[in-house]
Order: C-alpha cells, then structure tokens, then sequence
C-alpha cells in the first residue's frame, strides 16, 4: 500500500472543512436523537431529521401519512428542540422520501408454453382473419418451451 489511511480526527484537525461538516454531522446526530425521543414511537422508523436552517426543522419521512401526522405535532417538536439550539426554532417543514431498497431477487423468467398449447394458439390464429387477435395469438404461440 502506497499511502497509510489515516485517522479522522487527524484530518478534521488539518481540514476545516471536513471539521466543520463532522460537527455539524454530530449535532443533526445529537438532535436527531432528542427529535426520536419526543415523536410518538411509531414514528421513529419512517422519520428523521434531515436539516435545521434558521428557524427551521426539516424532516424526511418515507411515508405521506407520517407527514400529515408530523405537521400536527410541528408545535411539540419545535418547543422540543428549541432548547438545544442556539435560535428558536418555530417551523417544521416536512419532506417525503421514499426509502429506496434494492431487491436481490431475480428477474422472473419469461413465460413458455407447452408445445400442444402453443400449437393450438397457432391453430387458432389461423382460423381467424386478420386483426389484433390474430397478432397477439400468434405472439403467444412463439412463446413455445424449449426442451
């Protein structure tokens, strides 16, 4: 290895920047936690706090439902947190998104059809005349299994 990784708070020391993001990480941490414990606790698992701008909370939920029940208690969870911030905090604004989860699972394999069903869609096919049925039965009929 070229290069040894070096320890975060070497680098937070020696960055600014990176210090100045680290301690606000911490605090939205810090304040997340206090938000968890005042919300109702079926709230805790579709909402967290994403933000706090001037006077302002912004929370993500994953749900619209928890939004709308959110705002009712915005006058709770301002009052809240204010005591933990240098400014007074006096409006929630709440934001839905959606958690996105990857699904492992595999990609379902086209459908075939057995050699005498396929035949008898093509048997079919071409005892009608022509139109959108007879394209579609005839689509159907070369799903046919191969085996």
């Amino acid at each position: 290895m070229k290069h040894k990784p070096k320890r975060i708070s070497l680098v937070c020391t020696k960055n600014s920047v990176i210090n100045t993001l680290a301690k606000r990480a911490q605090q939205l941490n810090k304040l997340n936690y206090i938000l968890q414990n005042v919300m109702p606790p079926q709230f805790s698992a579709h909402c967290h706090l994403a933000n706090i701008s001037e006077n302002t909370l912004v929370i993500h939920t994953d749900n619209a439902s928890y939004a709308s029940l959110l705002r009712f208690q915005s006058h709770v969870i301002c009052n809240s947190l204010s005591p933990h911030l240098p400014q007074i905090v006096n409006k929630l604004e709440v934001k839905v998104r959606p958690k996105f989860i990857l699904s492992n699972t595999p990609k379902p394999s086209p459908i075939s059809l057995s050699n005498d069903a396929a035949k008898s869609l093509q048997q079919t096919a071409d005892n009608i005349e022509d139109g959108p049925l007879k394209s579609a039965l005839e689509r159907l009929a070369k799903r046919r299994s191969t085996q």
